[in-house]
């Protein structure tokens, strides 16, 4: 169908969305179509509906590109501010041991997705305008840029694509601009945010400076082995106890401190029995990589870390593999050198491991092997030497002579060595140091230890520095940790010594308090004996000093409680390797402890009556697929005094727990359990209770008041203390000081209610919660210890969702300050908080402040005023523009005893501080989201000081201003 020019600029006019003459449609005619068309030959059909589908479909929304895309972009504006908070959230949760939920993790993903497509089209649009490639359906020629009849000259043949024309690039914004607005719309639903995750991955620090005695020269041919890319997997092979994992430490030191080949460097343990899905979530948790969902199986897992991965140059380091594993499905999916010559234009994947299996260096495919030999008696001495003490083998030649003969014993085994050096530094007589070596010697003692000669000579080495500790206490102490699974790391030691308290190898004390210090001394005791590791992660938050066992060490434990020597007691450990179900009966028939924690039982067997008759400790931690208990599981263990049930799914106690007469320790947290059975008052010798995180509403008259001997009562981490448990504190007969760990809506009646606690109830840890209240009516918070002495042992308080404009921590006037105890202390979702202010009040050892969500506060200045603050975080106080507003006069130069330094989502953040500071402490800053922080206080002095890491974003670091560069160039080496 041919028709005139007049009819055909009309009919397009009123196509288009905009006046426009016909000079212009002649213009946009021009630059869509070439100039070579003699005359335009339309099919009306297929061009004028291709036209209208486009234009009905998107102009309502769009009107032209440009501001389509305009639109887009203010919408993805705000999704992204909503995907930053989201993400701030999943931050604020992975310090508390969380992970994302799916949903999130899916909804991450959309926004990832997402942004990705809108690149693409501000790309395809971008070249558009270009080239003026132009659809006649909109007005979006640009005359600035010249008309097509300028580009026709220059020679440009663009042809019309439909990724690339006007009609296209409206359908896909308005598509992605509905997608935007439905995604902004969801994140207000996505609660919660995060839920209970597995452990944090172990990640070692750097080591002593002092290189290891021995390994030198084996760092550095591996690490000059992989800066000379002629490998990728390098596989580190020898007897436990070697030194196989210090030189993976040595390695990981390097390459931390040297940025310039690997972009990443991660640190997994695998262990004995460990899964790879549980690997594959430590790599991802060390990467802050928060898409891998529990639900996924391992292929998916596989898939998501190759996908982060794929652009970058990494460096893995496995630490004690036992069977072989698929590195593509840990990310690395270029390790090898099968791609020839294109391995070279790829980023690389390397990857070290270390084994005690020369076989699995081979199934590994390692291209270079390298064995660790025990140490030359020359270099064993040294070792030896290094962890003795020095005046005393200076002192007297005789005990130098024997312990040359000690040394000898070891066979050249450095953690031997380092384990009988430290028994005997405490020695100081010939007598003792010459009875160490008989009884290391004596035939007669080991000749009925059936062990291979390079075990025997550990476990005589164990045994010798097991012996020599001071007591029996801590000797117990030692052998608890065997329960957890190998390689278990405690960052923080509340687990572990609660442990010890509920075994009762703590049990001489009147307060928790007291029990905890007890616990640090006797953990201590144990590091400095090198039965444990102290090895700290400055990845963690608050950098807390975490401790591990050694592989070899706690083997060693797990012989000392099996029958080996004829031994009377009998443990069995299974712990961390999968287990579906327990044991068959006769296999721990006779066991005096059982733990079967963190692993993937669902469900126990019935038992007759006393089928464990000796069994005293059952532990099953953290098998969240239990969902139900037996009745006839308490009637099999008649003397049963430790039961941990804590992480499970389970939504009944059966009333058979009644039975059991002889329980002291009972741990119910984080289960589903909705009611208390009425005969749990029977239960007379239950010393410790945990119910925090349990959907109780049903607790009997009694069932807590009655149980007399209880000290430890948690019932904390529940929406509300409902009325039944005021009445049942409020009753308490117990023959102890009971400390409670609790959460209160901080109502008035509430407050008095804690005033009206019984003598002998004391708060441990108390969180005072409340979203309606406009101020704390009438109370300081020393007033609480009229009731029930809450500050004389209060360890942790937390004060959040108050709406208060300014807080004071008082004591009257003439009293001492009572919070002798108190070492963290938080403020959390105080929106109209503008102050904080001390009156009076000496926090003597309070370690830790954490501030969050305070939109109003001005500053934290009084936290100078804390002679033993460890750790200060501050996230989200919007209105903060100095962390230290008043710092003594113009001339003075405060001190402050921070080790760790958070801060962050602080937007207008300008100063730490107003005046010098000086960090004597300091080890490490976390900085982000502060873009308006571009000054640190420190001067030449935090050179000499004990600064480790610094954490933040590449253009916050570089955009910093420094009085002396050279600060910078020397803290460089420290940034991450």
């Amino acid at each position: 169908m041919i028709i005139s020019d007049q009819e055909y600029f009309s009919f397009i006019c009123v196509l288009l969305p905009f006046p426009c003459s016909a000079k212009e449609v002649n213009l946009l005619l021009q630059a869509t179509f070439s100039s070579s068309m003699a005359c335009i030959n339309l099919n009306l059909d297929a061009d004028i509906n291709k036209c209208l589908s486009g234009l009905w479909a998107s102009l309502p929304v769009l009107g032209r590109p440009k501001s389509g895309i305009q639109k887009l972009e203010k919408e993805m504006a705000r999704l992204r501010v909503k995907r930053d908070d989201i993400k701030n959230q999943i931050d604020q949760a992975d310090r508390q041991g969380k992970i994302p939920t799916n949903e999130v993790s899916q909804w991450l993903r959309e926004v990832e997705e997402l942004e990705a497509q809108v690149a693409a089209i501000k790309q395809d649009f971008q070249s558009m305008s270009h080239y003026y490639v132009r659809c006649f359906s909109c007005n979006c020629f640009n005359q600035t840029g010249g008309t097509s009849t300028q580009t026709q000259q220059a020679g440009d043949q663009v042809s019309i694509g439909e990724s690339s024309n006007c009609c296209s690039i409206i359908r896909r914004v308005a598509k992605k601009l509905g997608e935007a607005t439905e995604l902004t719309n969801r994140a207000g639903a996505l609660d919660p945010i995060a839920t209970v995750g597995p452990p944090e991955p172990t990640m070692m620090l750097p080591i002593s400076h002092r290189p290891p005695v021995g390994i030198e020269s084996y760092v550095e041919g591996i690490v000059s082995y992989i800066d000379g890319g002629e490998g990728n997997i390098i596989g580190i092979y020898g007897m436990g106890g070697v030194g196989k994992t210090t030189m993976l430490k040595r390695i990981q030191q390097h390459y931390h401190l040297n940025h310039a080949i690997f972009d990443r460097v991660i640190w997994v343990v695998a262990s004995k029995d460990c899964q790879l899905k549980r690997l594959q979530i430590d790599i991802a948790r060390s990467l802050n990589l928060h898409t891998l969902e529990e639900n996924d199986d391992e292929q998916t897992c596989g898939v998501k870390l190759c996908s982060f991965l794929k652009n970058k140059n990494c460096l893995l380091l496995l630490d004690d593999i036992w069977e072989r594993l698929d590195l593509q499905l840990l990310g690395m999916a270029h390790s090898g050198t099968e791609q020839g010559q294109q391995q070279h234009q790829q980023p690389r994947k390397v990857v070290v491991f270390t084994t005690r299996s020369e076989i699995m260096c081979a199934q590994m495919n390692a291209e270079k092997k390298v064995k660790v030999n025990c140490l030359d008696s020359d270099q064993a001495w040294q070792l030896f030497v290094q962890n003795s003490d020095g005046d005393v083998l200076g002192s007297d030649a005789g005990i130098k002579f024997v312990a040359e003969k000690l040394a000898k014993e070891c066979a050249g085994l450095p953690l031997a060595l380092v384990t009988v050096a430290r028994a005997m530094s405490g020695k100081r007589s010939w007598e003792a140091w010459n009875d160490a070596l008989h009884q290391i010697r004596d035939k007669h003692e080991w000749a009925t230890i059936a062990l291979p000669e390079d075990s025997l000579v550990m476990y005589k080495a164990f045994k010798l520095s097991y012996d020599s500790l001071e007591n029996d206490s801590v000797r117990e102490c030692l052998l608890c940790y065997a329960l957890w699974p190998e390689d278990y790391q405690f960052d923080k030691f509340f687990e572990l010594i609660q442990c010890w308290i509920g075994c009762g190898i703590i049990h001489e004390f009147n307060v928790i308090n007291e029990a905890f210090a007890q616990g640090y001394s006797h953990l201590e005791t144990l590091v400095a004996a090198s039965l444990l590791e102290q090895c700290g992660d400055l990845n963690f938050p608050y950098g807390n000093k975490s401790v591990k066992m050694h592989d070899v060490i706690r083997d060693m434990a797990l012989l000392m409680v099996s029958r080996l020597e004829g031994n009377k007691r009998q443990w069995i450990v299974k712990a961390g390797i999968g287990m579906s179900e327990l044991p068959r009966q006769e296999e721990w028939q006779e066991a005096e402890r059982a733990s079967f924690m963190r692993n993937e039982i669902t469900s126990l067997q019935e038992y007759e009556a006393s089928t464990f008759p000796k069994l005293s400790m059952l532990i099953l931690h953290y098998n969240h697929h239990l969902k139900q208990i037996p009745p006839s599981l308490f009637a099999s263990m008649p003397r049963l005094k430790y039961l941990d049930l804590s992480g499970c799914r389970i939504t009944e106690l059966p009333k058979e727990i009644c039975s059991l007469a002889e329980l002291q320790y009972l741990n119910l947290s984080d289960n589903r359990i909705i009611r208390l059975p009425f005969e749990f008052g029977c239960l007379s010798k239950l010393q410790y209770l945990f119910l925090s995180s349990t959907r109780l509403k049903i607790v009997p008259n009694g069932a807590i008041s009655n149980l007399l001997m209880l000290k430890w009562l948690d019932i904390s981490n529940n929406p509300l203390v409902p009325e039944w448990w005021w009445d049942e504190l409020k009753c308490f007969k117990g023959r102890h000081q009971l400390s409670v760990t609790i959460d209160i809506n901080a109502t008035t009646d509430n407050i008095e209610r804690l005033n009206m606690l019984p003598p002998n109830v004391s708060l441990w840890v108390l969180t005072l919660d409340g979203e309606n209240i406009s101020k704390l009516p009438n109370y300081d918070l020393d007033t609480l210890q009229w009731g029930c002495r809450v500050s004389d042992n209060l360890v942790f308080l937390c004060i959040q969702n108050l709406r208060l404009d300014r807080l004071e921590l008082a004591v009257g006037v003439g009293r001492e300050s009572s919070f002798g105890c108190l070492k963290s202390l938080r403020f959390i979702d105080l929106t109209l908080l503008e102050e904080i202010s001390l009156n009076r009040v000496r926090f003597y050892n309070l370690r830790e402040i954490y501030i969050h969500d305070c939109p109003m506060l001005k500053d934290a200045s009084w936290v100078l005023q804390l002679p033993c603050l460890n750790c200060l975080d501050i996230s989200m106080c919007g209105k903060m523009k100095e962390v230290i507003s008043e710092v003594g006069n113009s001339n003075s130069i405060c001190s402050s005893s921070i080790q760790y330094l958070i801060l962050w989502n602080m937007s207008d953040l300008n100063l730490i501080a107003n005046r010098p500071l000086h960090f004597p402490y300091l080890e490490y800053i976390r900085v982000r989201e502060c873009p308006k922080l571009i000054k640190l206080p420190f001067g030449t002095e935090i050179l000499k000081n004990r600064l480790k890491v610094i954490k933040g974003e590449e253009d916050w670091w570089n955009n910093l201003d420094w009085d002396d560069e050279s600060i910078k160039d020397s803290l460089t080496p420290y940034f991450r």
